[in-house]
């Protein structure tokens, strides 16, 4: 009898315990390559985890480049914002001075 996971379980031991508990040779040896087949297929190796930080690392990596990107990309439209809220208010401050001489001009002629 063969198991591919010796470390976790040692194959010729719990067939002798199964057969010791009432199974047949065969029974234990079906229920031993079972469990050793189950849990080679659904135990990570140290190559998967490895491979797994690695996928992660290239993803934090990727992830803090596209935040870094949006973040220039927002002080930029910050910054053109101000800009032009600038630029606005430059524009309203000339209409409320035009606007002042105009009714000043007016009045003055009204008074005089």
């Amino acid at each position: 009898m063969s198991c591919p996971v010796r470390l976790v379980l040692a194959p010729g031991k719990a067939a002798k315990l199964l057969q010791q508990a009432g199974f047949d040779e065969p029974q234990a040896e079906a229920v031993v390559t079972t469990v050793g087949e189950a849990l080679t297929e659904n135990v990570a190796t140290k190559a998967d985890l490895t491979e797994v930080k690695t996928d992660l690392g290239r993803l934090e990596a990727t992830l803090r480049a596209g935040i870094a990107a949006l973040g220039a990309e927002v002080k930029t439209d910050l910054a053109d914002l101000a800009t032009g809220l600038y630029r606005q208010l430059w524009v309203m401050a000339a209409g409320i001075v035009g606007l002042t001489v105009s009714l000043t001009v007016s009045l003055v002629k009204l008074l005089l």
